[in-house]
């Protein structure tokens, strides 16, 4: 992917699966799903099934004790009537800001069989009402780091991205990110004990969050009265441009304009509690000075300017310009093993198929690759024999409606390559690692699957990612569903329509190194 060219990247983002005529939801109007789920609202709550846990009157409790003790945030805001915009935004209507300070003028209901994610918004500004907010900072807490000489491992890297939409992705080692540009930065840690520098001008994706290693920094000039740590509420979905404000993140929110300083992907709000006074990770307050202290760290490639930018297998220190930059980690700063579905693992459903199947993947200058198989299927992949609609006998595991469903995947006959639709997908989401269980219907691509006889056959598929689809399956937010419908051989067992394996590309599968 040598020299990232920025239009390129926005005419394949303008020409993906989202529904312009959407717009961008307002500030006090969570964005909902024209559908991403191919179910029903009973699989939506078992998608989601990780949430559970969010004991919401605790947490409110918490938010509540947060605010009157000492040291602790007021988590009042000035909102009307509407929850709708509170505050001004510097960078409305800049490339640096996608918000929209005019009302939606009409609304989108959910339909639960659309594959397209033309529910999805990244609006980076929320008004508290439209998120569980569960407390601000405790400042009594609150460490204040004075080096950074530690925070920077032997092959880690130093890397500051600028103003516009960025992506970085660092490395296994201890990396320090400098979020501060003032633009929108979708962030892949890698994983190691990572640092990520915030501000209220800024807009921080992070897709692998572990709050039991990394940690945000704060510095000194803002006012951190004015943070507060929220959990989305947003159901919509949309692949990889899923709302920041989605039911499965974390929020860090200026609660003086509603601006989103970070989301924090798959991440529990709750995850966070007290992490203000753990020992170099959670939350910590940093100076300007704390910067000379990085005079100490000899970095073995020092790379500045716009576009691409590529790290080594050393400490480097990549620093981005005013456009659009990705800094990479590099096509060998990661081990990619081979995923395996089967033993009835279609999450959130098992099944009782005896089919098993595998993927291998490879990533090189922006290209994905998989070569795979499966075997001992119940019926064809869906859409093999040239079908539009559902076996009679084919299972549906959670009783959705067998026409919605197909007509669902036939709304998206191509993915954004113009790869034609087949009964395989890559969806975003993890799941079969340490955060949970996730799903997203939303179609990112189709493979190429090929019967070779009733049960049996291979998938592959070649696809060029943008950074942000790099970001995302380097951060183990990825993976594969294959879906059976057709009884070819006739023995009364077809296929499961709702996937009949589930193959995770999580941090298992693809490790930073």
């Amino acid at each position: 992917m040598e020299g990232f060219d920025n239009k390129t990247h926005q005419d394949q983002h303008a020409a993906g699966l989202a529904d312009a005529s959407l717009g961008k939801s307002d500030l006090g109007q969570s964005a909902t799903s024209k559908g991403s789920s191919i179910l029903d609202s009973k699989f939506n709550e078992a998608l989601n099934q990780n949430l559970s846990g969010l004991d919401t009157t605790s947490a409110k409790a918490e938010a509540s004790k947060a605010g009157t003790s000492k040291g602790g945030s007021d988590l009042a805001i000035d909102q009307n009537k509407d929850g709708e915009k509170m505050g001004t935004c510097q960078f409305a209507g800049t490339a640096a800001c996608n918000c929209n300070k005019t009302k939606s003028s009409d609304s989108t209901g959910t339909d639960d069989h659309d594959h397209t994610g033309a529910g999805a918004s990244r609006e980076n500004h929320v008004a508290l009402s439209q998120v569980d907010v569960v407390r601000g900072l405790d400042l009594t807490k609150l460490r204040k780091e004075i080096s950074f000489k530690d925070d920077i491992g032997t092959r880690g890297d130093f890397l500051i991205p600028g103003a516009g939409r960025n992506t970085v992705i660092g490395t296994g080692d201890k990396d320090l990110i400098d979020g501060r540009g003032g633009g929108f930065n979708t962030i892949t840690t890698g994983g190691g004990k990572d640092s990520i520098l915030l501000d209220s001008k800024t807009t921080n994706l992070i897709l692998d969050f572990d709050p039991t290693k990394d940690r945000l920094l704060f510095t000194q000039s803002m006012d951190l009265n004015n943070i507060v740590i929220a959990q989305g509420k947003n159901p919509g979905k949309g692949g990889v441009d899923t709302p920041l404000d989605s039911i499965n993140n974390t929020l860090i929110i200026d609660k003086s304009d509603g601006h989103i300083l970070a989301s924090l992907a798959f991440t529990k709000a709750t995850a966070l509690q007290g992490i203000e006074q753990t020992d170099r990770k959670g939350f910590s307050l940093v100076d300007d000075k704390i910067f000379n202290t990085l005079n100490e760290v000899q970095f073995g490639k020092v790379q500045e300017g716009n576009g691409q930018l590529t790290g080594t297998s050393g400490r480097d220190k990549l620093v981005g310009g005013k456009g659009d930059d990705f800094l990479y980690v590099g096509d060998d700063g990661f081990k990619l093993g081979t995923a395996k579905g089967g033993g009835g693992t279609e999450f959130p459903f098992r099944t009782d198929s005896p089919g098993t199947s595998e993927l291998t993947p490879t990533l090189k200058n922006g290209v994905l690759s998989f070569s795979g198989s499966y075997k001992d299927f119940d019926g064809a992949p869906l859409f093999s024999q040239g079908e539009k609609e559902l076996d009679p006998n084919a299972k549906v595991l959670s009783g959705a409606n067998p026409k919605a469903l197909v007509d669902g995947f036939l709304k998206v006959p191509v993915d954004k390559e113009g790869n034609v639709i087949s009964g395989t997908h890559l969806h975003f989401s993890p799941a079969g690692d340490n955060r949970g269980n996730f799903a997203d219907a939303t179609v990112v691509r189709y493979f190429e699957n090929k019967p070779t006889d009733a049960k049996s056959g291979t998938l592959s598929g070649k696809f060029e990612l943008s950074p942000e689809e790099q970001a995302a399956f380097l951060a183990g937010t990825l993976y594969v569903n294959i879906h059976s419908n057709v009884d070819v051989d006739g023995d009364g067992r077809a296929g499961f329509a709702t996937g009949e394996n589930r193959l995770n590309l999580n941090k298992d599968v693809v490790r930073l190194v």
